[in-house]
Order: structure tokens, then sequence, then C-alpha cells
């Protein structure tokens, strides 16, 4: 193709330089366009070398094509037409079936554009003409190493070898044969005849000349070469099968592709084994003698383990031992089953066993499952290996101890460099069913992962317990402090009572007993003793005022409320009490989660809100009192609002005579730092609202 193309390249710039060197005349610019016309008109191709030669994408681009060629083969599956010039194969795609008078022989002049095909350039979109008629070319004898090298693609070749095999073809009225050139085996599609049309083939000598063709990847590799024949005379027979193929001599497993000074002749043989497994429509597995056999047969009659059969078949090399290929059997007896040959996995990786039935002991490291079947991944003797299963479920554990009974597979040969032995690479047991795997030793429960997790539990637990312990502790610690916070409150409100009474049995009854003495000496005092008098009263209000302050300071020693429990339930309860027997409404209401405060805050709240009480009671004169404690996040609140007389807050002076409750409010309020806000008037009712921050 390059050379073609220099050709052009050299021709159209002679043109060019003859017009430069001549000049473009009239008659030249008149030339020029047809010169023009004919140079990018494309070559049509018109021989069959020419197509093959185009790549792929080159043929993908339609080149017109008009060719003569002898028609050397048909395939109705195509449908397609094989044809051959003296330079080539090529084909015919054609969109429906081909003409019914074309024929083998024929000599056609086909015109249509080039496409790139599966494997080898054709021509589509063709118009036919037969023009002759002829014999067809003479086939080129061939190897099967020359149709793998696709050479002779889609061209007329001649093959020899023995017939494997006769089956029925692809669609009714077709037959393929199995045909053995060598160690090599090539199918082979005889178009237009049916089985029953042929003698017998089978282990015939045959020569067959067809088209060359094959199966092809998507990749346009040729996978496996086929021949195709449209005719029945294009099968010769060279030498025929024996009359009767049961009748020829026996030989034994260890026989077989074996050294023989006359060589191996290709044909089949016959043995005779013990039936150990067998997959009906497949493969046999056979004990002949003690060795281990399989046969690989299409041939689907029931057979069962222990039964004898005679096979007839060709000998071939299997992955790592021989086998017998494209068999036929007959039973000739039935036994019981055969005992498994017990091996080490040594033993079995001797090459030996090969197909035989043995049991070998391994640890089950995984199962795996498919469709169709169960794998083991087994370990034994520090080696690895597999055992296969029709799909079933397993109840093991990894790490259990199997006896595993199953068809010794050995494959991938060690090929050494210093000697000429070889060993198998793998080891493979196809278990029969679930019956073949019976269990040695159970693991122990205590499994690696497991010993993980116990750990990891350990640790968890002592962490948690080590948790619980620092909790522990730490409760312990605040309840003790809570108990000794308690008892010292005891304490002191312990000593508060017992001060309590020694000060209302001491001082308490003094100024009780001075106020009577007081009032006895006023009321003995003559009308016109003015001046002592005007002392004694003097003398009565501090006595008094005495008694006032001592009974406040009884009543912060004792803080009996308190001690029946927090200010949201004793303050509501003192309200109660002094409002008993009077017919005044008291209502209480608390928002907000009642919490504990601290003694003082609680304390000074309590007797606030009480002389607030007192007050409202004894000079208010109210129908209705209303108390409101709130607590928040940062403060407490206590509201005490009457509907009584009210007063006029201006009388209160702070810190001057008189009005010792509002004085003792005050600095109580002091004392917590509370708020203190008053709103009253005559008439009007009383509203106190203290709010001590948290």
């Amino acid at each position: 193709m390059w050379a073609v193309g220099s050709k052009r390249m050299v021709f159209r710039l002679g043109i060019a330089l003859a017009w430069l060197l001549c000049g473009a005349g009239p008659a030249s610019a008149a030339t020029a366009p047809a010169a023009a016309d004919r140079l990018s008109s494309p070559v049509v191709l018109t021989q069959a070398a020419a197509l093959r030669a185009l790549s792929p994408m080159e043929a993908a681009s339609r080149r017109p094509v008009k060719l003569r060629a002898t028609v050397i083969g048909l395939n109705p599956l195509s449908p397609a037409i094989f044809l051959q010039d003296e330079t080539g194969g090529t084909f015919v795609r054609q969109e429906g079936v081909w003409p019914e008078q074309v024929r083998l022989g024929d000599v056609l002049e086909v015109e249509g554009v080039s496409y790139e095909g599966r494997f080898v350039p054709g021509v589509q979109s063709a118009r036919l003409r037969v023009v002759g008629h002829g014999e067809l070319p003479e086939a080129r004898a061939v190897t099967f190493d020359d149709l793998l090298s696709t050479r002779h693609h889609y061209e007329r070749v001649e093959l020899s070898g023995i017939v494997r095999s006769v089956a029925p073809g692809p669609v009714e009225g077709q037959t393929v044969l199995t045909l053995a050139a060598g160690t090599r085996k090539l199918e082979v599609r005889l178009v237009g005849v049916a089985p029953h049309e042929l003698p017998a083939l089978v282990d015939a000598r045959v020569t067959v000349a067809g088209v060359a063709a094959g199966y092809i990847n998507d990749a346009r590799q040729m996978v496996a070469p086929q021949l195709h024949l449209s005719r029945l005379q294009d099968l010769r027979v060279d030498s025929p099968p024996p009359a009767d193929p049961w009748q020829v001599p026996l030989e034994t497993a260890a026989s077989l592709c074996t050294f023989k000074p006359e060589g191996v002749s290709g044909h089949r043989v016959r043995l005779r084994g013990v039936v150990t497994h067998a997959e009906p429509g497949k493969t046999l597995f056979l004990r002949e003698g003690q060795r281990g056999l399989r046969v690989e047969t299409s041939q689907a009659d029931s057979v069962a383990p222990g039964d004898e059969v005679e096979v007839l078949g060709f000998p071939a090399m299997g992955t790592f031992s021989a086998c017998i290929e494209h068999a036929e059997f007959r039973v000739m007896g039935r036994g019981a089953p055969p005992e498994p040959v017990a091996v080490t996995v040594g033993e079995a990786m001797r090459g030996t066993n090969d197909a035989n039935l043995v049991s070998v002991r391994a640890r089950l490291l995984e199962i795996l499952n498919t469709p169709d079947e169960t794998l083991l991944v087994l370990s034994a003797e520090e080696t690895a290996l597999r055992a296969r299963l029709p799909r079933t479920r397993l109840p093991f554990r990894k790490e259990t101890e199997l006896q595993v009974t199953g068809i010794c597979r050995l494959g991938e040969p060690k090929v050494p460099h210093t000697m000429f032995g070889v060993t198998p690479g793998t080891l493979e047991l196809l278990a029969r069913s679930a019956q073949d795997l019976q269990v040695e030793s159970r693991p122990s429960w205590w499994t690696p992962g497991r010993l993980m997790v116990a750990a990891g539990l350990a640790v968890g637990l002592a962490a948690v317990a080590l948790v619980r312990v620092v909790l522990l502790r730490r409760r312990v610690a605040e309840q003790s402090e809570v108990i000794r916070q308690k008892i010292q409150r005891e304490a002191a409100l312990e000593e508060r009572q017992r001060l309590a009474r020694e000060i209302h049995d001491t001082v308490a009854q003094s100024f009780s007993g001075l106020g009577f003495q007081l009032e006895a000496v006023s009321a003995r005092l003559p009308a016109a003793a003015e001046e002592a008098r005007r002392q004694v009263e003097t003398a009565r209000q501090i006595v008094r005022h005495g008694q006032e302050s001592l009974r406040r300071s009884l009543m912060n020693l004792r803080a009996q409320e308190l001690e029946r429990g927090r200010l949201a339930d004793a303050l509501p309860e003192l309200a109660r009490q002094l409002a008993a027997g009077t017919g005044i409404d008291v209502r209480c209401a608390v928002e907000g989660p009642a919490q504990g405060l601290p003694d003082a805050i609680e304390s000074n709240l309590l007797r606030i809100g009480q002389e607030c009480l007192t007050n409202a009671v004894r000079h208010g004169k109210p129908k209705r009192i209303e108390l409101e404690i709130r607590y928040a996040a940062e403060a407490v609140q206590v509201r005490i609002q009457d509907d009584g007389t009210g007063f006029d807050p201006g009388q209160l002076k702070r810190g001057g005579s008189g009005h010792f409750g509002w004085r003792g409010i005050w600095e109580r309020a002091e004392q917590i730092r509370a708020r203190v806000d008053l709103a009253t008037a005559p008439g009007q009712g009383t509203t106190v609202t203290v709010t001590a921050p948290l």
C-alpha cells in the first residue's frame, strides 16, 4: 500500500512540474479539471489480494471492488459466498440468501464495495453475475500450524488426520467432524450432508479439502481454526476404521502415552476399569488396576460407582497425566463402590494417583460458593489445596480438620531446569457429595478473633469498673459532704435551740417581769405626776422595743419553719398559720423548679416574708393576700401583695425611731444583697417584692 501511494504521489508531482515548466495555456487549462477528476477518483480493487491487503479502517471506507473469482464455498448461516481468484480468497456478504443459481465452481463477476469483515476484508452491497463455470481451484496442502498462521484464510486448503468424532451440526442437514491432525484437533464442518449419510468415520484416517476459516474473538484474533466443506466428495477416506472396534487389544492406564518403539498410532484404544465417579454426558473416572483414569465422553448412559465398564477412545495427555478423549463405553458388570486410597498430600503430589479416588486429611481455611459449586480452600503439610463439590450448604467452621474423599486432580506441572522429570504444581480434590467430607476434629472455640474480642471485652469491663469506682468514690464523697453538712446544721440548730430556750427562760422572762412592774408603777402614780408618768411610759417603750428585738432574735435562732422544709414549703405554711381564724383568703404560688438555696438566703427571705405577712395581717386588715415565690437561674424572688388599707411610704424613715419591722427587712436584704421594692398608698393595698441574686 505504501508503494502504491508513493507512485501516486510521484505521478501527481510530475504533472504539477510539467505544468510549471510548460505554462498553463488554454489547452492545459481545459484539460486540468479532467486530470484532477481522474486523480481524485478511488482506485477500483480488481484482485482478491488487493482486497485482503486493506486494513480494517481502509476496508470500512467502502472502496469500490470489481473482481472475477470462483465460488469455493457456501455458508448458509451467514449467509456468505467464499470466492477465490488466482491471487487469494475473499468473501461476499449477502443481506439475504444467495441466488439459487450460484453453485460451487461458478465464476462470478462481483461488483460492490469493500467491507472490513470480522477477520478478513470482504465485499458487500454486491451485484453478482455468473459468467462461467469450472473446476474448483486446487486445494493447497497445509498443516495445522499453517491454518493458525491465517495466511490461507478463506482459501481452499487440504489437510489429513484421524476422525475423532462425528456429530450433527448447528442446523439440520449438516455434520461436524473432529479431526486430529497430529496432537492438534480441528473442527471440520460438512455443509449439506447429515451424519446418517456418512459411512463409519470415527478412527478413520481421512483427507479433507475445504475453505480455511476459524473462530474469531472481538479483538479480530483467531481462537481456533476450522474447515468448511461444501460437498461430500471433498472428504476422502484414506484408511477406514476397524470393522469391530471393540475387538482391539486391551491396554492399561499405565501404558497410555508411554514410550513405544513403533510410536503412537493416534487411533483408539480399549480399556477396562471400575467407575469411581461419573458426570453423565461429560466425564467418567475409572480405577484401572491401582491407577486412576479420566475418560471424556458425551455418552449419557447412567453408571454408578462400582460398575465395571469397557471404554473405547483416543488417548491424550491431560493437564498432568494421560486421559481418554471422545470415548464411548459399555457396562460389563456391577459391584461394590471402590474404597478411596488414603494418602498424604506429599504422596498425592508425586503424581501416581492423578484421577484416582483418594482420601486426604486437611485443615479448612475458607468456603466459597458459586451458583453451581462449593469450593473449599484447604491446607495440609504446608501445602494449599482445593476441594470442589456440587453447590451444598456446609456447616463447617474455619480451622476444622476434615477427611476429604474425592477424585485427585493434579495440574500445572513444574518443569525443572536440571533434569527431565516433572512434578505437579497444584492439587485439587473433586468430592462427589457432602458425605465425602468427614470431620476429624473441630477447632477450639477460642479462635484468635474470639480471643481478641474477649480481651477487648475484658479491657472494656475493667474500664467500666474503674469508671464506676471513680464515680462511686465521688458519690460517696458527695454524700459524705452532705452528711457532714447536715450534721453540722443539726448541731448548729440544736445549739440555736438551746440558746433560744436559755434566752427565753432568762432574758425574755426578765423583760416580761420588768414590763409588768412598769405597768404597776404607772397605775399607782398620782394624776399630777405627769413627768414621772412620762418617764415610766418611755421606760415601757424601751422594754417593748427590747422584747420585740429579743423576739426576733429568738425567731432567728429557732427557724422552725425551715427545719420542716425549704423556703417554697415553709413560707406558704407560715402564711396560712398567720391568717388562720382571720377570714383572710391566702393564695400561694411557686414558679420554676424549687431548688435548695444557701441557708443565709433562705433564712433571711423567710423572715422578710414573715415580717411582711405579719404587717399585712395586723395593720392592713386585707381580705386577700397573694404570696408568690419565683425561682430563676440567676435569682429568687418573693412577692407579697395584699388588698388592705395601705399606707404612705413617706412615713418610713430608715434609721429613725419606730417601724422596727421595716428596719429589720432592710437589714436582712442588705445581708443577702437583695433588692426590696415597695408599692403602696393609702386605701390601695401594699405590694412588697424582694429579689435576691444567686
